[in-house]
């Protein structure tokens, strides 16, 4: 069976879905289908999927996201929402979550960039755009070999010096900072400075996880904590797949 980028394939160990990246001779580079998660396996562990399975895990994903949009807040009210600046090491998962923010009428700055390179960018950008909501999100992949250890962490550790190094200039409650990916290590990264992150049983989180948490803090009062538990009701594994600290929301009302 002949495989070339950016067809959708299982593999042999799992049934998720993933899309065919890269590939040569023997091994094959794999992303998450709907899941910010990535992988290397070999040519013979993989297998085509059906279009029928591809458009059952993409309808079940838009359901989701539209209960989510339902909850777009009305209110006779003049309010400033909170507004977002969304870092990705996935372009088309970036797209996705802009799209996201505009139907839920908050404000965004999408940038990509990859993981390794965020730490690198983040403290200009956030000087310079002066977001009230920081997302750093993509990849990441726990191997397995030892939950402590951050080797075991594709990108962990880039995630974790971003959020030191934004926090040099801002504080938990002057910017709120989401950040992680599948399988990230959730206590380092709130130990870093993260007001909420992945991934606290080391899981997949879904492509819309951070930007629905990112809205949840833009719409809800600067006077109120964030209902965490009511945002968890629109994420797949709920504490399983993101946790945080209290924090209070980012919504002004103009007098």
């Amino acid at each position: 069976m002949s495989f070339k980028v950016k067809d959708y394939v299982t593999t042999k160990d799992d049934q998720r879905i993933y899309m065919i990246e890269k590939l040569d001779e023997k091994t094959v580079y794999l992303k998450g289908l709907t899941y910010r998660y990535k992988i290397v396996t070999t040519i013979d562990n993989i297998t085509k999927a059906s279009i029928d399975d591809v458009n059952k895990v993409l309808k079940k994903e838009q359901e989701e996201v539209e209960k989510f949009k339902a909850t777009k807040p009305r209110s006779k009210n003049r309010m400033l929402y909170g507004t977002i600046l969304h870092i990705d090491g996935d372009e088309e998962y970036l797209n996705s979550c802009m799209d996201l923010y505009k139907q839920m009428n908050v404000f965004a700055n999408g940038i990509y960039i990859k993981e390794e390179n965020i730490k690198d960018e983040i403290e200009k950008l956030v000087l310079d755009l002066t977001p009230d909501i920081v997302v750093i999100t993509g990849h990441d992949l726990y191997n397995g070999k030892g939950i402590k250890d951050l080797d075991n962490y594709t990108n962990t550790k880039h995630y974790m010096e971003a959020v030191r190094r934004l926090r040099k200039h801002f504080s938990l409650d002057s910017v709120v900072v989401i950040v992680g990916a599948c399988g990230s290590h959730f206590e380092a990264l709130i130990a870093s400075g993260a007001n909420f992150s992945s991934s606290p049983k080391r899981i997949n989180i879904h492509t819309y996880d951070p930007a629905i948490i990112a809205i949840k803090v833009a719409t809800t009062s600067i006077n109120q904590m964030v209902d965490f538990n009511q945002t968890l009701k629109y994420i797949e594994n709920k504490k399983d797949s993101f946790g945080g600290i209290e924090t209070k929301g980012k919504m002004k009302i103009l007098l």
